[in-house]
């Protein structure tokens, strides 16, 4: 059996949660897969990994052997990428993180360049609103929005987001228009909990930002969601453009506090400093610093 095919299904396994998962992922039939790992265990005469009909459990030395396996595996393909860019190929696996409506709405549409000039790259791309440690979890790129944290990374600001208070012309013909950041204590405002300062507002408040708080009606870990929810007369948010103005486009929301709109929030691409950057994050990072600066944004 070759000993590196076996760590690459043991290890597709685990990542699906299931034989019949990581059978789909690799393109192989169940029973080889099955076969595979329990060789595997035969040859290393532990067990791995406990069956059950609901889920797989790595035992303690299945944990061991996976951060290991995964280890070699990805060094191996690091090195076959690299000598394939010496050639002036531009190859192998980049590993991205962004907010998840971002990615959705602006990064993925970017992504689309890059993938058709360099089919031989693989883009493995989470999306999710927490904060990843880009060394720890293995990220080569990472997209942050706001203020950035002392670190060693470095950061290229990639755009400006501009933001906006939003409500629907429903919502305000029954609560009326506030006119003053200090109205919004009189108004039904939408949080997003996974912000970091709590049910607040950064505004511009004579001439200066100013954080408002306020008492939510509804508090929901998604930006997409809380913008439908203002859509449909529930409550004021505020919101990136991107998510906010297509739907003033289709009358679903107007501006409100437009006069006293905060700067816009950078938004960033961080990365490790590295001795020698492998060609494919290079082009990549170009790819997308263009993509954004032709889009004018």
């Amino acid at each position: 059996m070759d000993r590196l095919q076996a760590m690459h299904i043991f290890r597709a396994v685990v990542e699906a949660g299931s034989f019949a998962g990581g059978a789909r992922k690799l393109g192989l039939s169940n029973a080889m897969v099955s076969k595979q790992v329990a060789r595997l265990e035969e040859q290393l005469g532990v067990r791995l990994m406990v069956r059950t009909t609901r889920r797989l459990q790595l035992t303690a030395e299945g944990e061991r052997y996976l951060q290991g396996a995964g280890r070699l595996l990805d060094e191996l393909h690091e090195l076959e990428a690299g000598l394939g860019e010496q050639r002036g190929e531009v190859r192998g696996r980049l590993r991205l993180s962004a907010p998840l409506d971002f990615g959705v709405r602006e990064l993925i549409p970017a992504l689309q360049a890059f993938e058709q000039a360099h089919p031989a790259v693989a883009l493995d791309v989470v999306l999710e609103d927490r904060r990843v440690d880009l060394l720890a979890e293995d990220f080569d790129l990472v997209v942050r929005i706001g203020e950035l944290e002392d670190s060693s990374l470095i950061a290229r600001r990639l755009m400006s987001m501009p933001m906006y208070v939003y409500a629907s012309p429903d919502y305000l013909a029954r609560y009326g228009v506030p006119n003053h950041p200090y109205d919004l204590t009189q108004h039904r405002c939408l949080h997003y909990s996974l912000q970091r300062n709590g049910p607040s507002w950064m505004l511009m408040v004579d001439g200066k930002p100013e954080r408002i708080r306020y008492r939510p009606v509804l508090t929901c870990n998604n930006g997409r969601a809380l913008t439908e929810a203002a859509a449909r007369g529930m409550g004021l948010v505020q919101k990136p453009a991107f998510l906010g103005e297509p739907e003033v486009a289709r009358g679903r929301l107007v501006r409100v506090l437009e006069a006293f709109s905060p700067p816009p929030m950078g938004v960033y691409l961080l990365y490790a400093e590295r001795e020698l950057m492998p060609a494919r994050l290079r082009v990549l990072i170009d790819t997308l610093m263009s993509h954004f600066t032709e889009q004018g944004i």
